[in-house]
């Protein structure tokens, strides 16, 4: 049989000069086998990164570093421990899925799509509501009008120690908050008049406008409350804010508290 004493460089040789007289005879043929065999190693490469970093777990490979044309000694050091530190990337799609998977580490339960679908849908609660037409562009407006009174009032390290009221007394131990702005101070108030107001489970309402803002059939589902409660609360608790901001600005004019800037000093 042909072969059967020829050695192991013999038959190798024989091969390749055979590939060699295929090529020569039809070269299309031979690219379009590289060519698949070059798909049949990338889908091997993509599935085994698949298994290994988004369903076993595995950390991200090591990059090899690469030094940009140019960069000094002293930079290379910089930028060859951001590369090693960022890891390298995966295929197309499985990088984008082992971001996500990345970024809800921190989670303990649950999918990453499932809680990126729910960050998607809480950041938009209020627009799809005024989209749907269960509350208009000027109540979407009131909303977004307490959110930023409430992240104001997040960032006021001085608010942790002083109440409303003192914001605007004309003692001298609150002549930093009375010198801000008429409008801050008002809105501050009417911010804590409106808080008050709410319904119990108060925090259920806050959940839905302030912070990181829920639909209202989340808010429903986990302080257990009918639906049709949860948006009712959400509807008066928004509809609310105009009279709380009308009382704010009836119980202080803007003589009272330049009266008060003043005397503080």
């Amino acid at each position: 049989m042909i072969g059967m004493d020829e050695t192991r460089a013999e038959r190798i040789a024989r091969a390749r000069q055979e590939l060699a007289d295929r090529y020569a005879a039809d070269p299309g043929a031979v690219s379009a086998f590289n060519l698949r065999m070059a798909r049949l190693a990338a889908a091997r490469k993509r599935e085994r990164q698949r298994v290994d970093h988004l369903v076993l777990g595995k950390p991200r490979p090591k990059p090899v570093p690469l030094k940009p044309a140019g960069m000094s000694r002293a930079e290379w050091k910089v930028e060859r421990k951001r590369q090693l530190a960022a890891g390298a990337q995966l295929e197309p799609g499985l990088e984008e899925a082992l971001k996500l998977k990345e970024a809800w580490s921190h989670k303990q339960t649950g999918t990453p799509e499932t809680h990126e679908h729910a960050e998607r849908t809480h950041a938009d609660a209020l627009i799809q509501l005024e989209r749907n037409g269960t509350i208009d562009k000027e109540q979407l407006e009131w909303a977004a009008q307490i959110a930023n009174v409430y992240r104001s009032l997040e960032a006021d390290v001085a608010l942790k120690v002083a109440s409303f009221e003192a914001r605007v007394d004309s003692s001298r131990q609150c002549g930093g908050l009375v010198v801000e702005s008429v409008r801050r101070v008002r809105l501050h108030l009417a911010y804590g008049y409106w808080r008050e107001g709410l319904p119990q489970p108060r925090q259920m309402v806050l959940d839905m406008i302030v912070g990181d803002p829920i639909g209202y059939t989340v808010a429903a589902k986990r302080y257990c409350v009918h639906n049709r409660k949860a948006k009712r609360f959400l509807l008066d608790a928004i509809n609310a804010w105009p009279d709380c901001v009308r009382r704010a600005y009836r119980v202080y004019s803007d003589v009272d508290i330049e009266a008060a800037a003043q005397a503080a000093g």
